[in-house]
């Protein structure tokens, strides 16, 4: 017996999400399914909008080159086939919500909050790791998906320390942020921002380098222009 959850989809449709989508699209999740879920994360209070952000959410990273691969799917169906018991007959509504999301492309910030309200903030940094899972399939973590990944981040109010903890699981490169273009802490106050920013900033001062000559100059101006636009961030992030 199944529960025919139009709220699986429905959410992707106008409402919630302001995604305009025509038709009825259904989304079939089994009581078995919905148990599992309950018992293997707790909190959860929409299993079938939470399930479907979770394939949003990596199938638009998958498709930020402009398609999706075999490979990429596979990925998706190995995280429910592994965690959530799903059978083959459960996989044809995952294809649903992948179709669905690549012929609307949905905005991802109310997707992000419908995923936070469906499981009361839990399980946040769950979505960066799968997303993490797609993008370094076939070595397709451009810069263009890593800043989806950031944005995907920020939208879910991971600190850049809760970032790197991830990106270390994949031995990928420390997190460039503003704080680490600064060379400061993300816990760091206002002043300490602004001691760090002036201190490099008076150190990679084109007029401070000007004496060096040849390619130290244009190191030190790249350097001085990497350290403004980390501090322009800051500066409209905390309203310095």
């Amino acid at each position: 017996m199944s529960w025919l959850l139009g709220a699986g989809l429905g959410f992707l449709r106008g409402g919630p999400l302001g995604a305009l989508v025509g038709g009825t699209v259904q989304h079939m999740m089994t009581k078995k399914v919905r148990k599992l879920i309950r018992r293997g994360l707790p909190g959860v209070v929409d299993e079938s909008a939470f399930v479907t952000c979770i394939i949003v959410v990596m199938t638009k990273l998958a498709m930020v080159k402009g398609y999706m691969t075999p490979k990429e799917v596979e990925t998706i169906y190995r995280f429910f086939v592994k965690n959530l018991n799903y059978s083959e007959n459960d996989l044809d509504s995952i294809n649903q919500v992948i179709r669905e999301t690549c012929r609307i492309n949905p905005d991802l910030n109310p997707v992000i909050q419908k995923y936070k309200s469906s499981a009361q903030s839990r399980y946040r940094s769950l979505l960066l790791v799968l997303s993490y899972q797609i993008a370094l399939i076939e070595d397709s973590l451009t810069q263009e998906v890593q800043d989806g990944i950031n944005e995907l981040a920020g939208l879910l109010d991971l600190s850049y320390e809760q970032h790197d903890q991830i990106r270390q699981k994949y031995s990928l490169d420390v997190l460039v942020t503003p704080y680490t273009v600064l060379g400061i802490a993300s816990s760091a106050t206002d002043d300490e921002v602004k001691k760090a920013y002036w201190r490099l900033a008076s150190q990679y001062h084109p007029d401070k380098v000007a004496h060096l000559g040849g390619d130290q100059v244009e190191e030190a101006h790249l350097r001085f222009l990497e350290i403004q636009e980390a501090y322009q961030e800051l500066e409209k992030k905390r309203s310095l």
